[in-house]
């Protein structure tokens, strides 16, 4: 397993669209930045503001999300590198595990420009507002302005953007397993995983508000508003129950990824 995870970032350092992706995200997470800062100083209202919220990480991260498992899994299907390493030594156990490990960092890393920003920005103190909700990233740099600066602060706030960042790869394991059942179709992986990525957390919050139960168990998935709100006053058992929650959420999608795929024809 451990040499096919190489193998694939050894192919992900190759490849150019990451690198392009990668780049684009760190384009909206300075943008995001700045109207943040911008809307504080009174330079841009929050109705203009509004017009740059598909540029922050609720919107990106899960368009990230879908065009990475696209590209890892079908593109590997394509190029017939999934069938090779079916004829060695892996296992399809072993190789679903491997791509999900894969899968999971890589979109933590992609998750990095936001995290740098509000770190960042937490750091200088600037004056920053939230002008967009469920916005990890934009409530530590709103809180920046009421959270003094302390060595414990930070240290609790890189720990939220790490398991912020699990949870944006639980929130879309779905689109690994999608990717499994398509094979080469890169395309109607980012197309359905994005729409489907975008509805669930749409609704999610809507559906909350229905009753007490419906709320209980939306908090027992990586859409529970536990962990898009989470900041400085989040207690340690919220951030452990939204890690438990993601790694639950990420284990379940890699068996039944193996489950369907198991019994399928690799041509």
């Amino acid at each position: 397993m451990i040499n096919l995870i190489k193998a694939d970032f050894y192919k992900i350092h190759r490849s150019a669209i990451y690198k392009v992706l990668f780049l684009i995200l760190t384009a909206c997470a300075v943008t995001t930045t700045l109207v943040s800062h911008l809307v504080s100083t009174g330079d841009i209202d929050m109705g203009t503001a509004a017009t740059a919220a598909l540029l922050s990480d609720v919107v990106m991260m899960n368009l990230a999300s879908c065009i990475v498992a696209g590209q890892l899994i079908c593109g590997d299907f394509e190029n017939k590198l999934i069938q090779s390493a079916l004829t060695g030594t892996s296992g399809r156990f072993t190789l679903v595990c491997g791509k999900m490990i894969t899968y999971t960092l890589l979109v933590c890393i992609m998750t990095l420009p936001y995290a740098l920003s509000s770190i960042i920005g937490y750091v200088l103190d600037a004056g920053f507002c939230a002008p967009y909700s469920a916005s990890v990233y934009l409530k530590i740099l709103f809180e920046s302005t009421t959270v003094d600066f302390s060595v414990a602060a930070l240290l609790k706030y890189i720990a939220i953007i790490a398991i912020m960042a699990l949870a944006y790869a639980a929130q879309t394991a779905f689109v690994f397993t999608l990717a499994f059942l398509v094979k080469n179709k890169s395309l109607i992986v980012t197309t359905i995983g994005f729409i489907a990525c975008v509805f669930f957390g749409m609704t999610s919050s809507m559906v909350a508000k229905i009753s007490d139960t419906v709320k209980d168990v939306i908090s027992w998935t990586p859409f529970s508003p536990d962990a898009y709100n989470m900041g400085n006053d989040t207690e340690i058992t919220t951030m452990i129950k939204v890690i438990g929650i993601s790694l639950a959420f990420i284990a379940a999608f890699t068996y039944v990824t193996y489950l369907t795929f198991r019994k399928s024809e690799i041509k």
